[in-house]
């Protein structure tokens, strides 16, 4: 019943009706009677006081139904009546604009060449010039994470369609059912009767998620939830169109690592799929550096109807600093997928402290030799890992700071204070690489270093393992589980040695159940009933290092983990359940060691970097001391800029874009242009999600279910728009019928008080 007030809490003022009831009571005092001889020629004959009394009472109840009418009218009734809006078209109402932003509405049409984009942005603009002067409007791109385009609804529907002229092309994918949601929340706060979601889209199938029926039960109950559920309309932008002609796509590209080295070769690897054809093709892939083509680069490809080919490129950079690496395929009606981006780091040398816990007078047989050793072949005259070795009793935070990445190699303890340190260390965006050996202090370890899930390490060390009789040369590191790119090249399938090693001696370790993520952290996640931060907001809470999950990126043929990893913060630890050196397993022995233990440490320092991410996922970069960021700025996809916040520690001062929510090259540069050599330029690449490519509509049955219940409603056109927002179930507020008898109901009170006073 309370639903039909726009103002329930108003109603409390029906408790006023007693008012006329009380004043009555109380005027009612008793007086003494005096009987006198001409009494008897004034009283009333009994007719005449029935008379009377009558009047009294509905003056009476007259009193009491207009301090109802007040009531009832500041309570703002409404009634679904179509004849009404007639009567009342002047009425507000607040309108929700949603636009899809998926890369499918960029399908161009054969006939006029006309994205289905356009289309979509030309109906919004239709829509709000068929607005009154009142109307409130909000526009929300529906991308993965929903993003509204206004600052606040508003009735300046010229900034309205300011906002729809500058958005961005359409790319990645759409979350209609979160769009939708995040437009009733909006509402929520609404003081209008007429409350639309239009949502403008070409009805594939992708966004809608329409067999998911705990998500649908869940936009149910936002809108039980309104006090005035707003009405849902979907407007086919594609006008019924269906997508049949071929189309192409190009996968997200897969770099062996991010981090590369001046003419260092760097290997890229994607798929290229060709569907909605009907004969073979044969396309080019082109290969871009910085926006420009490199030509002899080109592959062509012979591509069969629903079917695709792996593509492979090799480039060497020439110069230091952040490179967008892009494969591009020649144009066709869907452009969105025909290009893939990815941000290669080139590097002059990483320098890397080795923490030696078994320093001895012979070097040959100190716990680090065989990696130095390593780290100054893996570059010849130019090694790419410059490594200082210091003594597990040299070590102090001091020292760290200089190093990127840090080794403790078989470092026996570590005090409390220096274990905080390294944590903060890791957490402002650095790396920690922890191996283990015989000199290990166990319980030192667990409680200091690994503090039940909480501390540095990634999970808990056990015991020591030992090979047994019947194992003797045969536990090795399982060739299956060399599925990560970086890891790849070591199968032995490939020609890699890595798991010909035998291992004699390992810790066994007991990894956290779950992720311990702390709340307050930049990366914890946005509760279910808070709308996610718009791109590049910054958070209301302090900085706090959060831990995240342990992964086993190597197991051994004994099924226990042999290195684990895992973010802390914003950088990376890692555990190596065994030695660097020959005393426990043969790798050093083995042609890949060199070139593992340099992929190993490029890949804890690509994890740390995160160049090239998914939507939603911050964007970090570590600012160079004596860099002033407040000179700096970040730019999205679009070339706008985007606010970003400042993060510092005693580490590392970084710059954060916390929200990223429009896949494309994101590039941190100076406000204003400086000489090369005394600026600071970097690029990101947030990923686009090909899934789009698949260019499927809704079925008739899969719209029925979608509407079902008077959910929503599906319309072919703007002009049809406009009937249906005409139709009988259009709401109207009465609070104004209330008034018109509020004043005619004043009017007779007035009357009837007069000729109650009125002389005999």
């Amino acid at each position: 019943m309370l639903n039909f007030f726009l103002n329930p809490w108003m109603l409390v003022g029906l408790a006023g009706v007693l008012l006329p009831v009380i004043a009555h009571l109380l005027s009612r005092k008793k007086y003494d009677v005096v009987d006198w001889g001409a009494m008897q020629f004034l009283e009333l004959d009994p007719s005449a006081k029935r008379k009377i009394r009558l009047e009294e009472l509905l003056l009476l109840m007259l009193r009491m139904s207009l301090i109802a009418f007040v009531a009832l009218a500041f309570a703002r009734p409404w009634v679904g009546s179509g004849w009404l809006m007639g009567l009342a078209a002047v009425e507000s109402r607040d309108i929700i604009l949603i636009v899809d932003q998926s890369y499918s509405l960029g399908w161009e049409s054969d006939g006029d060449g006309q994205s289905i984009h356009s289309r979509a942005i030309q109906m919004g603009r239709e829509i709000l010039q068929g607005l009154t002067p009142g109307d409130v409007v909000q526009i929300i791109e529906a991308r993965e994470q929903p993003l509204a385009l206004l600052p606040h609804s508003t009735r300046d529907h010229y900034l309205a369609k300011e906002a729809l002229n500058e958005l961005l092309p359409a790319s990645g994918t759409a979350d209609l059912v979160a769009a939708i949601q995040k437009g009733i929340q909006l509402l929520a706060a609404s003081s209008n009767l007429r409350r639309e979601i239009i949502v403008l889209t070409d009805l594939q199938a992708r966004g809608w998620n329409s067999a998911d029926t705990g998500l649908w039960a869940r936009l149910d109950d936002s809108l039980h939830q309104s006090s005035i559920a707003p009405r849902i309309w979907i407007v086919d932008a594609a006008a019924g169109e269906e997508i049949t002609a071929a189309n192409f796509t190009i996968e997200r590209l897969q770099l062996l690592r991010e981090v590369a080295f001046v003419n260092s070769p760097i290997n890229v690897t994607t798929k290229v799929r060709y569907t909605g054809g009907e004969g073979p093709v044969t396309r080019q892939v082109h290969l871009e550096i910085d926006g420009v083509r490199v030509d002899e680069k080109t592959i062509q490809v012979k591509l069969q109807p629903g079917g695709e080919m792996t593509v492979d490129f090799e480039h060497r950079f020439e110069t230091v600093g952040s490179h967008v690496l892009s494969l591009v395929l020649d144009h066709d009606p869907l452009p969105g997928d025909n290009r893939a981006e990815a941000v290669v780091n080139v590097r002059e040398a990483i320098p890397v402290l080795l923490v030696d816990g078994d320093r001895q007078p012979d070097p040959t047989r100190c716990e680090t030799y065989f990696a130095q050793a390593a780290f100054l072949a893996g570059g010849a005259e130019h090694p790419w890992i410059i490594p200082t070795v210091i003594g597990a009793e040299e070590l102090t935070i001091d020292r760290v700071k200089p190093f990127g990445i840090v080794i403790l190699a078989n470092v026996p303890t570590l005090d409390e204070s220096l274990v905080e340190g390294l944590k903060k260390f890791v957490a402002s965006g650095h790396t920690v690489l922890v191996t283990l050996g015989d000199r290990i202090h166990r319980e030192d370890y667990r409680t200091t270093l690994y503090d039940v899930g909480l501390g540095l390490l990634p999970c808990r060390i056990e015991s020591i393992a030992n090979e047994s009789e019947q194992q003797k040369r045969g536990v090795r590191i399982q060739n299956s589980r060399l599925d990560l790119p970086w890891l790849k090249p070591f199968r032995a399938e490939r020609g890699g040695t890595l798991a010909d090693a035998r291992w004699s001696r390992w810790w066994q370790v007991t990894l956290p159940a779950a992720p311990l993520i702390q709340q307050g952290s930049p990366d914890a996640p946005v509760p279910s009933d808070q709308p996610p931060p718009d791109e590049g907001e910054a958070p209301d809470s302090a900085e706090t290092p959060n831990v995240g999950t342990s992964i086993t990126e190597l197991s051994l043929t004994t099924g226990d983990p042999l290195l684990v990893t895992r973010r802390n913060g914003r950088g990376t630890v890692a555990l190596l359940t065994s030695s660097l050196d020959a005393d426990w397993n043969t790798l050093p022995a083995k042609q890949d060691y060199v070139p593992f233990l340099h992929e190993l440490l490029f890949s804890l320092l690509s994890q740390s970097e995160g160049r090239n991410v998914n939507v939603g996922t911050p964007l970090i970069l570590n600012i160079p001391a004596g860099l002033n960021v407040d000179e700096y700025e970040f730019r999205n996809p679009a070339d706008k800029v985007v606010p970003f916040d400042k993060l510092t520690d005693p580490f590392q001062t970084a710059a954060r874009l916390r929200n990223p929510i429009v896949p494309g090259v994101y590039r941190f540069t100076p406000k204003v242009p400086k000489p090369q050599e005394q600026s600071l330029s970097e690029e990101f690449v947030v990923n686009v999600d090909r899934q789009e490519s698949t260019l499927t509509r809704l079925t008739d049955a899969e719209r029925d279910t979608l509407s079902g219940d008077d959910r929503m409603k599906f319309v072919a056109s703007v002009p049809e728009l406009r009937k249906q927002l005409l139709s009988d179930a259009a709401r109207a507020e009465i609070w104004w019928l209330i008034l018109y008898v509020f004043v005619a109901s004043l009017g007779i009170e007035t009357w009837l008080t007069r000729r109650m006073i009125r002389p005999l």
